[in-house]
């Protein structure tokens, strides 16, 4: 039982610290019809001040005036009788009143009133879940729940942002139902919202339901069907894995620089005149090192310099360590040219955002107002010209979907799919013969078109024709097995109740996001002030010096035998035969007895010992693992720092990329930041733990 317990624990600790999602919804596209019902609701709140205040839960209802309010609102339901939020503020001023019959009156009225405007229906259910008025509250969620039936499964975001925002409120309370049912609704209006999916899976998961396993498989079916949800992910996944290993690769270069810091200060001094003194000549080889340093921070310049200097004094081990990462870093970074296309690619203004979202959405006027604008400067666009179609055909507009459609058979008469959807086009205008004409060539160009044979099969069924119908019908579930169940949830749509369209296959899709510009200006080219082909040369350059340095230098790493500091012919004097550094020498050439220099040698390397120890846990302060790299323990380091980055990277990422966490316990929302938080406290505490041990067994 306890180790059942223990790995439920780890396995949500585990989705808290890997699940990443989007979460932020696309409702940018909504925002002038949303601000235009939302500047509705704001003239009937401030059309009487003082009710204003009554209705925001600031003011004193007794002191109101009821006939004034009552006739002001009268007045101005006459000049704007389409203002649902008229209506609503004169059943609040009759429910102060206790006159609950007019108060169900207007009610129902703004209801009414606010028709197919998902927008105003937004707004009213906010306003009657506020209030706790639970009757109309669900009188509206019925209301959306046709409405999604209406306008598609993917044109309502601000409303499925609105039930998630409503799910998450719920979790503070622990109210597993509510959250279950507006979290369920929010997937059901936008299915393609990875966030929304992952806080129910992690819902399912934490109440320990068999629900969790469908939905966590269709989790990564749905992250690997629609084109920008794989954007979105790959976008993430570059981000992370590059932040992880500069994360890695840093502390592995600042942590060899401070090791080997003594052995590059001891070679410099070779090189200043030996006429002066070796204290001022220590202190000018220390600010030789620290000044370039200095002077280029936070630059990348300053990362390749701390990289380069330690080379010749690394260790195999050590150097394999610092290549691998290099190397890691190489393949990620030749990966740059995807990446620096997906983030403009999620740019809703460019091209390639425009066809994504026009094949999505239901009629939308903007979209046919954009593809006019821009087939404008080419009118032989064929994906325009197709998609402005599509568009038009769930508008209802038949006439002007066709002539579309037709300019695009003109542009490319080798697409099976214009075909299949101007024959969908003229079974709409009641014209079965010559949809089944454009069903037929549709197969002449693609036999293997499911939806054209489920189509062609409608089709015979409206000419009675029942056994070419079946035939057709069996061709199509030969070909896509899960095509009548697509079609169910396709029904739904409007003025697509028996018909498949075709949206633009995903190759052309492709061919757009090829042909977009590389925009550098993002994370991490940004960073690092450099492309990515740039940064990738630069890496094999520093991959072949760590290869080329320790070959032709060698030999360059000599240490003092008595305090074990590095030396060089610049800082080392000669002391009974044996070559030791300036401060041994300094200290052990005043004392003439053999016995009491002896035990000097031995007292100084006690000293070092239990220096280095207490350096190694002061630099553990600062990084988990730098500690560890200081006094050789090259694998606990490297340990200690790879688990670092990847809890650093995590913490960070959703400052870098539009992603963020969310982990809905039974009481309260978005642990997943302290469960991060909590682990890098606790590799701290693990790491210095590790070294105050290693300096005890060498004070021991």
């Amino acid at each position: 039982m306890l180790r059942i317990k223990v790995t439920f624990i780890l396995l949500v600790i585990l989705l808290s610290s890997s699940l990443v999602v989007f979460a932020n919804g696309t409702i940018s596209k909504n925002k002038i019809e949303y601000e235009i019902a939302n500047k509705e609701k704001e003239y009937a709140f401030s059309l009487v001040p003082e009710f204003d205040e009554v209705l925001s839960g600031r003011g004193y209802v007794p002191t109101l005036n009821f006939n004034y309010i009552r006739w002001k609102y009268r007045n101005e339901m006459r000049k704007y009788p389409d203002n649902p939020f008229l209506d609503f503020c004169m059943g609040e001023l009759y429910r102060y009143k206790n006159k609950y019959e007019e108060t169900f009156k207007h009610f129902d009225i703004a209801i009414r009133k606010a028709e197919e405007n998902v927008f105003k229906h937004t707004i009213l259910l906010n306003l009657f879940s506020q209030r706790r008025l639970h009757q109309w509250q669900m009188v509206e969620e019925e209301k959306f729940i046709e409405l999604q039936k209406d306008f598609g499964a993917l044109s309502l975001p601000l409303l499925s942002t609105y039930f998630f925002i409503r799910g998450r409120e719920a979790a503070k309370t622990g109210l597993d139902d509510k959250i279950e049912k507006n979290i369920r609704i929010s997937k059901e209006l936008n299915p393609y919202n990875l966030g929304i999916r992952v806080f129910y899976i992690r819902f399912l998961f934490l109440n320990r339901r068999f629900d969790f396993f469908d939905e966590f498989l269709s989790l990564f079916h749905i992250m690997f069907l629609d084109f920008k949800t794989r954007l979105l992910f790959s976008i993430f996944t570059y981000n992370f894995l590059f932040s992880f290993i500069a994360f890695a690769l840093a502390a592995f270069a600042i942590g060899f620089f401070i090791k080997y810091f003594s052995f590059v200060v001891s070679k410099i001094t070779n090189v200043i005149p030996q006429k002066l003194p070796m204290s001022f000549r220590h202190f000018a080889s220390i600010s030789l090192v620290l000044l370039p340093i200095i002077w280029m921070i936070p630059s990348f310049y300053a990362f390749i310099f701390i990289l380069i200097i330690p080379i010749p004094f690394l260790e195999r081990k050590e150097r394999w360590v610092v290549q691998s990462f290099i190397l890691l870093l190489f393949i990620i970074s030749s990966f740059g040219w995807f990446q620096t296309r997906a983030n403009p690619a999620m740019d809703p203004t460019q091209r390639i955002g425009i066809l994504d979202n026009m094949q999505k959405s239901q009629f939308n006027q903007e979209y046919i107002i954009k593809s006019d604008s821009l087939l404008s400067f080419s009118e032989k666009d064929f994906s325009f010209n197709y998609l402005k179609g599509l568009q038009l055909k769930r508008g209802g507009f038949l006439v002007e979907a066709e002539e579309n459609y037709r300019r695009a058979i003109n542009i490319n008469p080798n697409f099976y799919h214009t075909y299949n959807n101007l024959g969908n086009v003229y079974f709409w205008k009641g014209e079965i013969d010559s949809s089944i004409k454009y069903y037929d060539l549709a197969l002449k160009y693609n036999p293997k078109a499911s939806a054209s044979h489920y189509n062609l099969s409608q089709a015979y069924v409206r000419k009675l024709i029942f056994d070419k119908s079946s035939h057709h019908m069996a061709i199509a579930s030969q070909l896509d097995f899960n095509v009548i169940s697509k079609q169910i949830k396709n029904s739904k749509e409007k003025n697509n109740r028996f018909l498949i369209d075709l949206a633009l296959p995903e190759e052309m899709l492709w061919m757009e996001f090829f042909a977009l510009e590389e925009d550098n200006s993002i994370f991490p080219w940004k960073v690092v002030g450099l492309n990515y082909r740039i940064f990738s040369a630069l890496l094999i350059v520093f991959f072949l010096l760590f290869i080329i340095i320790p070959r032709i230098i060698s030999g360059v790493k000599s240490q003092c035998p008595i305090c074990s500091s590095a030396i060089s012919k610049g800082n080392s004097k000669v002391f009974q035969n044996v070559i030791i550094c300036w401060r041994c020498c300094k200290k052990l050439s005043t004392i003439n007895s053999v016995d009491i220099q002896e035990r000097l040698k031995d007292k100084i390397n006690m000293d070092t010992r239990l220096r280095v120890g207490y350096t190694a846990v002061f630099w553990g302060l600062f990084l988990p693992g730098l500690g560890h790299l200081q006094i050789g323990k090259i694998r606990t380091g490297v340990l200690y720092i790879l688990s670092f980055s990847i809890l650093l990277t995590i913490l960070i990422i959703n400052r870098i990329t539009e992603f963020s966490f969310y982990l809905p316990f039974s009481r309260g929302t978005s642990f997943g930041i302290y469960i991060n938080i909590i682990l890098i406290v606790f590799l701290y505490l693990f790491s210095l733990i590790s070294l105050f041990a290693s300096a005890f067994e060498t004070r021991k």
